[in-house]
């Protein structure tokens, strides 16, 4: 059964090479992707242009739901706010895999002409939504509600018990995993999965491959790819007459052995 720890305002505390990370990706970064034992997992939540390296943290004020489904029924503690990101920890989980989800409070923000192009630079989104701001009344105030949702798998002394991998937090865009291989991913957009879309793979060294879904939604990593890993996506979607743009950013942060 899923559990979730909701957050208050009020709490105190086709494959291509690109060079180096540019985008400024919300993401969940582990102490450990592995650990020996059971019981608590350290693990931040930052905002970065270099995974996976922090930089910016994410405000208590600004999380709206912490959730964590896996062996155990584990739960996620807020630790408090460091210098580059906030500190969580996972607590309970057993023996198997667990995944972790933040969801962050929607954001209104408005771009000027001088930051769309390099906003549309950054993430990866369908022709045809970009096409769209483009075609905004010049000079453009484009103006967008965000949402970020951020994912991570920790496994307790073995990933054997893959099955928390497959389970959805319900999220607008989210990446789910398979409990049959550590290379397999599926991208899904309100539940349902989403076909040849743009997704973003991130090493430890901090470089992008830029890939695509397939018909059905999936992305299977090629074999030599190991070791830390992000998975990002963006999904932009224009509004039905006078409004505003909703942008989903999500990222699937995991260790491949």
């Amino acid at each position: 059964m899923r559990r979730r720890l909701f957050i208050r305002a009020s709490v105190a505390t086709a494959l291509v090479w690109a060079s180096a990370a540019a985008a400024h990706d919300f993401f969940l970064l582990p102490q450990q992707f592995t650990t020996a034992r059971a019981g608590s997992v350290p693990f931040q939540a930052t905002v970065g242009s270099s995974f996976p390296t922090p930089e910016n943290v994410v405000t208590t004020d600004r999380l709206e739901r912490v959730h964590a489904v896996g062996p155990g029924n584990p739960v996620v503690g807020i630790v408090g706010v460091g210098a580059k990101a906030l500190n969580l920890q996972l607590l309970s989980a057993r023996r198997g895999l667990s995944a972790v989800g933040v969801t962050t409070r929607p954001r209104d923000v408005e771009y000027g002409e001088d930051r769309i192009p390099l906003i549309l630079g950054e993430y990866r989104v369908l022709p045809k939504a970009a096409a769209a701001v483009e075609a905004l009344p010049r000079p453009r105030t484009w103006k967008v509600s965000s949402r970020r949702f951020a994912k991570t798998f920790v496994c307790v002394a073995t990933c054997g018990d893959r099955s928390a991998a497959e389970r959805s937090f319900g999220a607008h865009l989210e990446f789910v995993g398979r409990r049959s291989s550590a290379g397999h991913f599926r991208l899904l957009a309100r539940g349902k999965p989403l076909a040849n879309y743009p997704v973003d793979v991130v090493g430890a060294d901090g470089k992008r491959r830029h890939l695509k879904t397939d018909g059905r939604g999936d992305i299977h990593l090629p074999g030599k790819a190991r070791g830390m890993t992000m998975l990002f996506a963006a999904k932009l979607e224009p509004p039905v007459g006078a409004g505003r743009f909703t942008l989903d950013l999500t990222s699937l942060t995991f260790s491949r052995t």
